[in-house]
């Protein structure tokens, strides 16, 4: 792999592959272009992202690539791979880079072990729900951070396209990925659900859904940014961090209709628990243990 930006063929129409075509295009790195097996979704992404798009065959000018980034579902990417290795367009001068990051790229590339030269992971630590707009935005992806992991080639590979793109790289290996993956979900999927939870029990009480989520979205926005300055102890507030039990007695109380939703309080509250017990009395923690035990 060469200093310069190499020749890079993005597979893939969802929202991760229309974002990095495009962003990697504006970052200067030659996009050659897209291919997606469904004509109009190859299309919509390509002309989101500013490149060629090809479908419903893959393109001969793979043969032109040196990086192939497969940005297919995760259950796809070694069918996918196969198919390509299949048609003699890709081979042992491409390094495969996938977007997945629960899986090592050995085991997503699995069915074409031996066959390219290089294989890697490409993952944006990024909540991307539709990629037409992230795929327009110059600089759209500096500061954003990217799980990498792979084979030597594959690394570096994906090492080069996170500095392309002003990313920075967090370094994986096969054994992280799986536990790397579940603390992005719990960081970004579940702090939706518990959003969810908050909402719903506002609109238990009558309110309205839409205006609940309005009140509460930037409380949680706040406390997230707390906890990034000042580390998760110490930006930690609210009754379970004052040791007010009687606060939280009556938050059962108020949640005691719904079992999940009590469940949930009791769960997320013995981790708060866990946070704040070094800054409490003996007594002021026993309390709280007593209610959110169960």
């Amino acid at each position: 792999m060469t200093a310069r930006a190499p020749n890079t063929f993005i597979v893939g129409a969802g929202a991760v592959a229309t974002a990095l075509a495009g962003g990697l295009r504006q970052a200067g790195v030659p996009v050659l272009g897209l291919w997606a097996r469904r004509p109009e979704a190859s299309r919509a992404a390509a002309a989101a992202a500013g490149v060629a798009g090809f479908s419903p065959a893959p393109p001969d000018l793979l043969l032109e690539a040196e990086v192939v980034i497969v940005a297919v579902k995760d259950d796809a990417i070694g069918e996918v791979a196969a198919r390509l290795c299949a048609t003699g367009l890709v081979g042992e001068r491409h390094v495969l880079v996938h977007c997945a990051g629960a899986t090592a790229a050995a085991d997503a590339f699995a069915a074409v072990a031996g066959k390219v030269g290089g294989l890697g992971t490409l993952h944006p630590l990024r909540a991307i729900p539709t990629g037409a707009e992230l795929a327009r935005q110059r600089g759209g992806w500096k500061g954003t951070v990217f799980g990498v992991e792979g084979d030597g080639r594959g690394r570096a590979a994906a090492d080069a396209l996170v500095r392309s793109l002003g990313g920075t790289a967090l370094s994986l290996d096969a054994a992280t990925m799986a536990p790397y993956h579940a603390a992005a979900a719990i960081a970004s999927n579940f702090a939706v659900a518990v959003l969810d939870a908050a909402v719903a029990t506002l609109a238990a009480a009558g309110l309205d859904r839409d205006a609940a989520l309005a009140a509460l979205a930037p409380l949680a926005q706040g406390a997230i940014a707390n906890a990034a300055s000042r580390g998760l102890a110490d930006g930690l507030t609210g009754p379970i961090r004052r040791g007010d039990a009687g606060t939280v007695a009556r938050h059962l109380a108020a949640v005691a209709g719904d079992p999940e939703l009590a469940a949930l309080y009791r769960v997320l509250g013995r981790r708060t628990l866990a946070l704040a017990r070094p800054g409490l009395s003996a007594e002021a923690a026993a309390a709280l243990d007593a209610l959110l035990v169960g």
